[in-house]
């Protein structure tokens, strides 16, 4: 049965806020893991702090479950959360976190892309014209560099993927586990994952690394990660969709490079006009989505 709770417009915007926050810091806190751990090892660490965190709630609400929720709560950690972290860790080898931030502005167009092929989503006309200007704008920052000159990076295209597998987590949830408290749905999430995670960093040899000067700040920003933007943000964001859409949580993703920008900036990073440009025409094909529903 689906739940009719509802918010205030107020209340859903504070909480975007709050979400973009929080996401916009995960790109740069990825780089300063990458910086004492592999990509496998950032990717799993940020996985089981999170899942950690969780451990308490997933007990007390353990009942909760339906039998036959219990592999969408994996394709969802599999799609919303392990496999988005290891490719973000993959692509931040090679691309600065502001650009990692920018490129994960393609989620809004992948979840309604996803919804009109395979959840029966209706569209209209104005919505497949921000999806053209939308992919305009992914194309336009895929191939970005300076100067407007074309500098195709193929480690992006882990990106790309990483919010592919958004658009899908989105859609799952929406469809198979809006009946769950968002605090339940998440703790089972990370309860199905949680083991993989455990088991990647054993097999990565992160538990031999050891934790000295070199390795304190990138062990903290790997925690971080887990606590902040897999643990509260996941939570925070099953509660947006919970309210309103898939689409519409998704929207988070308007504030989510600006504060990866601004994390860039601060960290010296290289950021083209060209790239911003782009970002902007993605951003207002979103905006044009989102404004026809």
């Amino acid at each position: 049965m689906k739940s009719s709770e509802s918010k205030s417009p107020l209340i859903i915007w504070l909480a975007i806020i709050g979400l973009a926050l929080i996401w916009g810091s995960s790109f740069i806190l990825v780089k300063k893991s990458l910086l004492g751990y592999s990509a496998m090892q950032v990717g799993a660490l940020r996985i089981f702090s999170a899942t950690l965190f969780f451990v308490p709630f997933f007990i007390q609400r353990r009942t909760h479950f339906l039998p036959g929720q219990w592999k969408y709560l994996l394709i969802a950690g599999l799609t919303g959360n392990m496999l988005p972290a290891i490719l973000f860790s993959v692509a931040g080898q090679h691309l600065s976190s502001a650009l990692s931030g920018m490129l994960n502005a393609f989620t809004p167009l992948f979840a309604l892309i996803i919804g009109i092929l395979f959840y029966a989503q209706k569209t209209n006309w104005k919505q497949m014209m921000g999806i053209i200007l939308g992919l305009i704008g992914c194309i336009g920052l895929l191939v970005a560099g300076k100067g407007f000159a074309l500098d195709f990076n193929i480690h992006a295209l882990w990106v790309v993927l990483a919010t592919l597998l958004y658009g899908i987590n989105m859609h799952i949830v929406k469809t198979h586990l809006s009946n769950l408290h968002p605090l339940t749905s998440t703790s089972g999430i990370f309860m199905m994952i949680g083991p993989i995670a455990l088991s990647l960093l054993a097999l990565s040899g992160f538990f031999s690394v050891p934790v000295d000067e070199a390795h304190v700040w990138p062990l903290i920003s790997g925690i971080g990660l887990g606590l902040l933007g897999s643990a509260i943000g996941m939570l925070v964001f099953n509660q947006i969709i919970k309210w309103t859409s898939a689409v519409i949580a998704s929207s988070v993703t308007y504030l989510i490079p600006i504060v990866a920008l601004a994390w860039g900036t601060l960290d010296g990073e290289s950021i083209y006009l060209s790239q911003i440009t782009f970002m902007i025409i993605l951003l207002v094909g979103i905006y044009g989505i989102n404004k026809s529903k």
